[in-house]
């Protein structure tokens, strides 16, 4: 058994590698050598807007290039977690990931702007800025990093999932320890909120709330129901508060190594799921808060109106502390995108 797993491993974690429908690899019609293997690595279940965009696109690149090209999908974390995933891909050692943008705020603080709470309302306006301009703008600023990025896939809006008790008044986020990605604007999101803000990451999540280390955290629905997050955190208040959204970004050389035409493939790809991808990620936070619904162990709260006024004031200095801070034109030139 275990020489069994062994040799899984080594040819590559793909879910669905011995499904009906993977295509075949004819080594004598196509030389080994001609072959373009691509890890992919993240750090999410499969059965998440990203698990599932990550297949879709392996099965397209795979399609369009006859088998050529092959993008080995390795999830949940089974190679790198969301820490050392983007070290493992600028020493080549992954080709892709797809990290938050959130994450990458460390190294472009500017990307904040996408973390500032109650800018983007509903779907129609999140699909319009990860693919518009501003988006492209964002995209630009990989290259001082010599990374190549592709484009923006979504896992739709934040909520707040927490133990023993709702939180949907302000003081309610008073000295709650409340788990957030690295960001600057998130932290300063929870200091104006009083409550303690902490970063881990995400595989370490699970263990912290059983340790009663984290009281509270902001994520998606399919993310807390993939992860179980609900079993100890089960009281979630629908607020919509804040975006999350992936970067989908290759090692810069090895894009660089590829033909143009290789290179369209994958360009193709993307675009070819673009709208599919935004429609499975508002579908599967759909049906995954509709379980979360009908467990008799998990309590859902909307976020009123009156309480999200009250959260707004409360978070108000937030946006002149990014364009003192971080950029004086970010932000409107978001606004106008979504405006416009």
């Amino acid at each position: 058994m275990i020489t069994i797993i062994i040799l899984i491993v080594l040819l590559g974690y793909r879910q669905n590698i011995f499904s009906q429908g993977t295509l075949p690899y004819d080594d004598e019609q196509v030389g080994i050598e001609d072959q373009v293997i691509i890890k992919f690595s993240h750090v999410v279940a499969e059965n998440t807007p990203k698990g599932i965009a990550a297949e879709k696109f392996a099965r397209l690149v795979e399609e369009k290039s006859n088998g050529r090209m092959v993008v080995q999908v390795y999830p949940n974390g089974m190679l790198y977690n969301d820490v050392n995933e983007l070290q493992a891909l600028k020493e080549g050692d992954i080709q892709m990931i797809a990290p938050t943008f959130s994450k990458m705020t460390d190294y472009l603080p500017n990307w904040q702007v996408l973390d500032l709470p109650f800018i983007i309302e509903n779907e129609k306006q999140l699909k319009k800025v990860l693919t518009g301009s501003f988006s492209e703008k964002l995209i630009a600023e990989l290259d001082g990093l010599n990374i190549k990025g592709l484009t923006f896939w979504s896992n739709g809006f934040k909520q707040i999932a927490s133990s023993y008790s709702p939180i949907l008044e302000t003081h309610h986020f008073w000295h709650k320890k409340i788990r957030m990605m690295p960001s600057d604007i998130l932290k300063e999101q929870y200091y104006l909120l009083r409550a303690k803000p902490i970063t881990r990451t995400f595989d370490e999540v699970y263990k912290e709330i059983e340790k009663n280390l984290v009281d509270a955290q902001e994520n998606t629905i399919s993310n807390i129901f993939s992860k179980k997050f609900y079993e100890m955190e089960n009281h979630i208040t629908l607020s919509n508060h804040g975006i999350l959204s992936y970067v989908v970004m290759m090692n810069e050389e090895f894009w660089n190594d590829l033909s143009i035409s290789d290179q369209k493939i994958i360009t193709d790809s993307l675009d070819e799921m673009e709208n599919w991808q935004f429609e499975q990620a508002e579908n599967i936070n759909a049906i995954n808060l509709q379980t979360l619904a009908h467990n008799k162990n998990v309590f859902i709260y909307e976020l009123d109106e009156k309480n999200k006024r009250k959260w707004q004031e409360k978070l108000n200095p937030i946006y002149e502390y990014y364009r003192k801070n971080i950029h004086p034109n970010y932000l409107n030139e978001l606004l106008n995108e979504i405006n416009n």
